[in-house]
């Protein structure tokens, strides 16, 4: 029985052994494929960061072209420490351009953090000024549109005094601001990597490049001057319609050169007081007649032109010339006595008409006339003066005439000439003719294709259209 049972034993025994050896042979092979699961899974992922550094090497490339041939232009924007004072130079030649006069000049702590990590270094001046808001808005123009990066981060202005703006002739505010710039100073830079094929890559991306550069570029401006506006910073409450096209400074040369022309005048008034016979008193008189004829009709001019808008260059011209040259023809008139005008001055009225005859100026040539005016009827039968009495007269009448013409309202419609047809103009709405009358004291001379002759009150005017 026993004997029988050993087969068996030995054959489950082998069995339970091929078992175990089947059993550790799988759990093997399933160790091995989850190892070559897990290592594929591994080179998944470090294909896949190759596949994205690749991309990213690319982008990374592409950015460093573009810094590459940005740098120059940076550099051309930002001074380094070398340039520094040349800058400061600059900002001293914006203040003699403008006009304003520094008074003061600090460089500021610099308070940027971090400088270790940045290649900029911000570099800050604070200065003190003196200037009107126009030389004040021009400096900043200055700063603005220069090449180099600079910014105002801070200003304060203190207004001048109104007692003395009348007084000295312009406004001087006190003005604090700050001007800021950066120095591109790196303070490490790596060996430059060489990049294959720089030159074709760089031309493909000159589109980007050129972008990037407009980018850093000003947009232009051109800065007018006040263009008659008053200082707001003294009268704010005058308004600005109908001013000067002239700038605060050209006034403020136009009424300076007056000034000095009356300062002239007073010093040959001061020779005619002073002569000592009637030769050379005569001979200052002429002198002082056409000294005062030339400043008189300039300043004609100005006030017609109503160029000088500027407060306080408007006050400087009224006290120091206009009331000045009242005030001497007043004292001359007084020393001529019941004698009247002198030929001398006669002479420069007539000359001074004649100037603005030429020019057009028929207003300006009445007020030249009122000079002597009145005085005429005392003088005319005087034959040395008489002459000039009459001329003068006859020139005043004459630019009466025009001025009164040129106020007529005359619509020209048209005309119409032809050979053997009398010429025909449509004026006002009406047909006229050569010798028709288009009112009591206006009569058509001649017809022509650019203007009409009429004869007005005795003179003959052409009106063109």
């Amino acid at each position: 029985m026993k004997k029988e049972q050993k087969p068996w034993v030995f054959l489950l025994g082998g069995g339970g052994i091929a078992c175990l050896g089947l059993g550790w042979l799988i759990q093997s092979q399933l160790t091995g494929i989850a190892e070559a699961r897990t290592e594929v899974e591994t080179l998944r992922t470090q294909v896949a960061a190759s596949r994205q550094l690749i991309e990213g090497t690319s982008s990374l490339e592409r950015e460093v072209i573009v810094q590459r041939e940005m740098s120059t232009v940076i550099r051309n924007i930002l001074p380094d420490n070398a340039e520094m004072n040349n800058w400061v130079r600059i900002i001293q030649d914006f203040s003699q351009e403008s006009e304003v006069r520094i008074t003061g000049l600090k460089k500021k702590a610099n308070t940027t953090r971090d400088q270790d990590k940045a290649a900029f270094d911000e570099v800050t001046y604070a200065f003190t000024l003196e200037s009107d808001t126009f030389q004040l808005l021009e400096f900043l123009n200055l700063v603005e549109t220069h090449k180099r990066f600079m910014r105002v981060p801070l200003f304060k202005v203190t207004a001048a005094k109104r007692e003395s703006v009348e007084e000295k002739g312009f406004a001087a505010h006190k003005v604090n601001l700050d001007i800021q710039t950066f120095v591109y100073e790196p303070e490490s830079e790596s060996s430059i990597v060489k990049i294959e094929g720089y030159d074709r890559k760089r031309d493909l991306m000159v589109g980007e490049i050129n972008r990037r550069r407009q980018d850093l570029k000003l947009a232009s401006f051109t800065y007018r001057g006040n263009r008659g506006r008053r200082d707001p910073f003294v009268d704010p409450r005058v308004p600005v319609e109908g001013g000067s096209v002239l700038s605060v400074p050209e006034q403020m040369e136009i009424v300076q050169g007056l000034v000095e022309q009356m300062a002239t005048t007073l010093e040959i008034w001061e020779s005619v007081q002073g002569s000592q016979n009637v030769i050379e008193e005569m001979m200052a008189r002429s002198d002082l007649e056409q000294s005062m004829a030339l400043l008189e009709e300039e300043v004609r001019r100005v006030e017609a032109e109503g160029s000088i808008t500027y407060l306080p260059s408007h006050r400087r011209l009224q006290i120091e010339v206009v009331d000045g040259l009242m005030e001497l023809r007043k004292s001359l008139n007084m020393t001529e006595g019941t004698l009247g005008p002198p030929v001398e001055k006669l002479r420069e009225v007539l000359e001074a008409m004649n100037r603005h005859f030429d020019r057009e100026e028929y207003d300006l040539a009445l007020d030249a006339y009122r000079l002597v005016g009145e005085q005429l009827d005392y003088i005319e039968a005087d034959p040395l003066r008489k002459p000039f009495v009459d001329r003068l007269r006859r020139k005043a009448m004459v630019a009466r005439i025009v001025r009164d013409f040129e106020e007529i309202p005359l619509e020209i419609g048209g005309v119409a000439i032809m050979d053997g047809v009398p010429s025909v103009a449509l004026i006002n709405g009406s047909a006229h003719a050569v010798g028709d009358l288009v009112d009591s004291n206006l009569l058509i001379n001649e017809i022509r294709s650019d203007e009409i002759e009429f004869i007005y009150r005795g003179v003959v005017l052409a009106r063109r259209f």
